[in-house]
């Protein structure tokens, strides 16, 4: 198998071209010769997507990568994004022959740009298949940049070569051909130069390189037995010795969570969400998000180190740093101390406020330095659970459009279902300009409500404009033409009524208007509503009596919890 780099660094010139088109130009001419009598496939890495890490794509089947197919194949690689080359080293083996020795031929222009270890990897993979080898062929006019890559050809009993420019990569290629028909216990491969004659560019006339002292027509030596150099015309080609053996990298440890409502129980069996983090944070300030979950209990493995995990369960959620162990399996309890809210709004008379004209805001107790809440949740459902982590919450309801607003606070127990009843004191008002007392009401005209502190309630054009407003006294002021009309009326709790203006009655002064808008020392109304107790007196405690399942289907965000006892 042959796996070819096509991440953003093969865009990089290496003389006069691209990294990728001395590879593929290369590459065409060897499967070309090569392809006849090998079982030749093809996978690349990071030529589809700029940044992903999983952009990799087998191209060719084993047999299916010959003389014929390689153009329009090689031709499909174009330079975009990532290297995982760890990855793309589990994909190709994947692609081997049963039963039969697999060489993987990577091509890189650079090391793994993942987070990946591709040492680990090969290290894997050859003990998932012993007759497996891993060869590695880099382009780089800094072959140093190559190096953590040896270790896979190390790890494997490969060939691991490094060229600086297009012609030395067509040396090192056949270098790696030939390292594959030799027999795999052979003896240290010798310097690049004893490769077959085939696999050798041609020489030219111009003279070889000299180093200082040597005398003229004499070839240069290295000056170390750890680098092995080759001196043709045109191009100098290190061949860099396999890295020694690293300490065994550490192995990824089995990791399962689960998670309880509260200490006492239930263990919760759904609705979950696990998300796990890498613990330090990154340089823009957030944390990377390695995996989420929708197991009640999921496991995994994760390579020892901190990490960051948040399991939610509705609205309620807990994050928690572990700290993995090598060697150590880990099983991680989350205790959500989670509790169930529910919520219902009535009138003045007792009865419940019409489905749809009451709005719940659900926020924190907390007030910041402008008076203002944190909305954990905006427009909750009426009678329905809410999974929330125990303790204080403010609820802010709204009944109609207009100012019958009432908040309250509650406190939510862990287990519990906590049920807040609110009572809302405000009625529906019907506003109507008539010629005279019972006459008809008439269109085009603009309404103005006011508090008796002379604060605009609620603006509105038409015929008969009904609003939902809070006990108190108001006044109103109608405009039909050039000439405006007004009214002050009040409102009693839960009495819904029509409040008539009547041209008849006469228009109202600029002066009386003013006072109306501009009071001198208007009393403000009071609080537009109030919390009321449930029926048995007991505000936002019990109110269910039967268990409820936490298991069961999802309501709003949550599912039932314990009744409280």
């Amino acid at each position: 198998m042959i796996v070819v780099d096509g991440s953003q660094g093969m865009t990089e010139k290496v003389g006069d071209n691209a990294k990728i088109d001395g590879v593929t130009g290369v590459l065409s001419k060897a499967i070309a010769t090569q392809g006849e009598k090998r079982a030749l496939g093809l996978v690349a890495f990071g030529h589809r997507e700029a940044s992903s890490c999983t952009d990799i794509e087998a191209l060719a089947k084993p047999g299916e990568l010959k003389a014929a197919t390689a153009d329009p194949l090689l031709g499909k690689i174009t330079p975009k994004g990532q290297a995982p080359v760890a990855a793309s080293m589990e994909e190709a083996a994947k692609l081997g022959l049963e039963g039969q020795p697999l060489n993987i031929v990577l091509i890189a222009g650079g090391a793994d740009t993942c987070k990946a270890d591709p040492c680990a990897m090969a290290q894997t993979l050859k003990q998932q298949q012993k007759d497996l080898r891993i060869h590695v062929v880099g382009l780089s006019t800094q072959p140093q940049d190559l190096q953590p890559l040896a270790c896979m050809a190390n790890a494997t009993g490969g060939k691991f070569v490094a060229a600086t420019n297009e012609q030395g990569f067509e040396v090192a290629l056949g270098a790696v051909f030939a390292a594959i028909d030799a027999p795999v216990a052979a003896p240290p491969p010798a310097p690049v130069a004893a490769a077959p004659a085939a696999a050798m560019p041609p020489r030219t006339s111009a003279a070889p390189a000299k180093s200082p002292g040597s005398s003229a027509g004499k070839a240069t030596q290295p000056k170390s037995s750890d680098v092995n150099t080759v001196n043709t015309a045109e191009s100098i080609i290190e061949v860099l010795p396999p890295a020694p053996v690293p300490t065994p990298p550490a192995q990824p440890v089995p990791v399962t969570f689960h998670a309880l409502a509260t200490e006492a129980g239930p263990r919760l069996r759904s609705g979950l969400i696990w998300r796990i983090f890498h613990a330090e944070a990154e340089a823009e300030g957030g944390f990377e998000l390695i995996s989420t979950h929708r197991e009640a209990a999921p496991s995994m493995t994760l390579l020892p180190g901190e990490y960051l995990v948040n399991a939610a369960y509705g609205l309620s959620n807990l994050t928690k740093k572990i700290r993995v162990e090598g060697g150590e399996e880990k099983n991680e309890a989350f205790i959500l101390n989670t509790g169930g809210l529910t919520l219902k709004a009535v009138l003045a008379t007792g009865e419940d406020c019409p489905d749809g004209d009451v709005d719940f805001d659900i926020q924190s107790d907390e007030i910041d330095q402008f008076g203002k809440r944190e909305t954990i949740l905006a427009d909750a459902s009426p009678n329905k659970v809410v999974r929330l982590n125990a303790g204080a919450y403010h609820i802010n309801s709204l009944y109609g459009d207009a100012n019958a607003n009432v908040g309250v606070d509650v406190t939510v127990e862990p287990g519990r279902i906590t049920q807040a009843t609110i009572k809302h004191t405000g009625a529906k008002i019907t506003f109507r300009l008539v010629q005279s007392r019972g006459g008809e009401a008439l269109a085009d005209t603009e309404w103005q409500i006011l508090t008796s502190a002379g604060d605009t309630v609620k603006t509105n054009v038409g015929a008969l404009p009904t609003h939902i407003l809070a006990a108190g006294t108001y006044a109103v002021i109608a405009k039909h033409g050039e000439k405006s009309y007004s009214r002050k009326f009040t409102i009693e709790p839960g009495n819904d009524k029509q409040i008539e203006v009547a041209i008849e009655d006469g228009p109202t002064s600029a002066k009386e208007l003013q006072v109306l808008l501009e009071p001198p020392e208007a009393p403000r109304p009071g609080t537009s509503g109030y919390a009321g107790p449930p029926p048995a007196g007991a505000f936002g405690v019990d109110g269910f009596s039967n268990p409820a399942d936490p298991n069961g289907p999802l309501l709003n965000p949550g599912a039932l919890l314990r009744p409280s006892r």
